[in-house]
């Protein structure tokens, strides 16, 4: 286990910084304050555009999308036929959204948007459909989210949640708020299934990614 020295400290703020966002990543994030909602940080944007970039995946299913700014890092790395379901409940996430789309150049067809609630729309989306989920919602639902998560990806496909930390109270133990132990309990539940490698990578919010191994399937 690391030591949390200051050198470790520093290197981690120094990777935290090596980061450039467009324009239109920066509108986004501008119209994401001005309506009060949170979106992933620089860092665990730029994991996850990696992470498209080397999986490649078709279908990306991302469950509370905001206004955009994780689901336009997926849809330009994953290539002009790659398609996005973006599901978000609010109506004017889901407009602001679309502004962005439209800023970066994305075109409509490859994002269908849901202005409906996850849980009234997730068992609709068929079975290992899928090539990568990401969870961006609230903890209220966490555990059903997961669980969804894991029928709909195929296999080889990811399964992705942000905000890890849950605002860095994960690694408290004393802490029992119902956001909290709901993280750990699906983290827990990712990291026990046989059928998948993990891994929690240390952005700002944290970001866990979980892969299907070849050949199996998500229980």
């Amino acid at each position: 286990m690391p030591s949390m020295n200051p050198e470790l400290l520093a290197s981690w703020g120094y990777s935290q910084n090596q980061l450039l966002e467009r324009d239109h990543v920066l509108a986004a994030r501008e119209r994401a304050a001005d309506l009060g909602v949170g979106c992933i940080d620089p860092a665990g944007r730029s994991m996850l555009t990696l992470l498209c970039t080397l999986r490649a995946p078709h279908s990306i299913v991302e469950i509370g999308s905001g206004v955009g700014v994780a689901s336009m890092a997926m849809l330009e790395a994953m290539g002009a036929t790659g398609t996005l379901t973006a599901i978000e409940s609010d109506l004017e996430h889901a407009n602001a959204m679309r502004q962005g789309l439209r800023d970066a150049g994305i075109l409509s067809a490859r994002v269908r948007i849901i202005n409906e609630r996850a849980e009234n729309v997730l068992s609709r989306l068929a079975d290992h459909a899928y090539d990568l989920v990401l969870i961006d919602a609230s903890a209220e639902n966490l555990l059903d989210y997961v669980a969804e998560a894991k029928r709909l990806v195929g296999a080889g496909g990811v399964i992705i949640l942000n905000n890890a930390f849950d605002e860095h109270r994960l690694a408290r133990p004393a802490v029992r708020r119902a956001s909290t132990v709901a993280t750990r309990d699906a983290l827990r539940l990712l990291r026990e299934d046989p059928q998948l490698q993990t891994h929690l990578f240390p952005s700002e919010q944290g970001l866990f990614v979980a892969t299907v191994i070849a050949g199996q399937k998500a229980r």
